[in-house]
Formats: structure tokens, C-alpha cells, sequence
């Protein structure tokens, strides 16, 4: 009876105290709003965008959103106003990117 006990029994015990200690992910959550004055670099702008890292960079170069500006040789920024104004031109009501 006890073999038959201990391989009825995990190793591991497994216990549900993700609610009690862990907080919740916010990066990619609605409460956190893209800046409204200012400006970002890719890394911050990218999380609130509809596409990735390369398409920000071909679309803003060939005009389909918003022109960084080159802040050092090597680093691009966005106005958030810019990007703001983009955004809401592009809801997804209107179907076209």
C-alpha cells in the first residue's frame, strides 16, 4: 500500500500562489499610453504599432508614416505628436495601414 501511495503522489508539489505573488505584465497592457509630447526611439514606439521594427523604418522612409529625426548618427527618433496623429488617422475602423 505505501508503493502504491508514494506513486500516487507528485513530485513536485504543485500549489497555485501566482495570484498572491506575482504582479501583472504591464509593457503591452492598455494602461500604459504612448507619450504625448516628446519623443521615442523605435524600442518605445514599437509596442503600440500594428508592425515590426523594419517596416517603421521602410515606412518612414518612404512616407507611409511619419519622418524620424536623426538624432546622433546613431540614433532615430519619433515625434510622438507625429505618431499620435498617425495613429488615430489609422484606426481600425478605416482599413487601410
Amino acid at each position: 500500500m505505501d508503493k502504491q501511495q508514494t506513486n500516487q503522489t507528485p513530485v513536485i508539489a504543485f500549489t497555485d500562489s501566482t495570484a498572491s505573488n506575482t504582479k501583472p505584465n504591464t509593457a503591452n497592457s492598455h494602461m500604459q499610453h504612448l507619450p504625448t509630447t516628446g519623443m521615442g526611439r523605435a524600442k518605445d514606439l514599437l509596442p503600440y504599432l500594428p508592425f515590426s521594427k523594419t517596416t517603421l523604418f521602410e515606412w518612414s522612409k518612404d512616407g507611409r508614416f511619419p519622418a524620424p529625426v536623426k538624432l546622433s548618427p546613431t540614433m532615430t527618433a519619433w515625434n510622438y505628436a507625429d505618431v499620435h496623429a498617425w495613429l488615430n488617422s489609422h484606426t481600425s475602423t478605416t482599413g487601410e495601414v
